[in-house]
């Protein structure tokens, strides 16, 4: 397997990991936690090394919608839910 490949499936899993307990629609006992794709990017830095298109690509492919806050900034829809 490549290096290429070897990232790849890091970024995937490290995504994958971040979402687990995150949602893309509301869910009982879930709090909204909107993030934009830097903060996403910021939050796991110390995991892996992920490109804006990483993160966009992930939200897009699980349904994640952006979202306007009341300060007019655009961030994507997620709802925290506890473990």
């Amino acid at each position: 397997m490549e290096k290429n490949n070897h990232e790849e499936i890091a970024r995937q899993e490290v995504l994958d990991a971040y979402f687990l307990s995150r949602h893309n629609m509301p869910a009982e006992g879930s709090t909204q936690c909107n993030r934009s794709t830097e903060e996403i990017m910021n939050e796991l830095e110390e995991m892996v090394y992920l490109r804006k298109e990483d993160v966009i690509k992930w939200l897009v492919e699980h349904e994640y919608h952006p979202i306007t806050e009341l300060d007019g900034s655009v961030k994507w829809a997620i709802w925290r839910i506890p473990i």
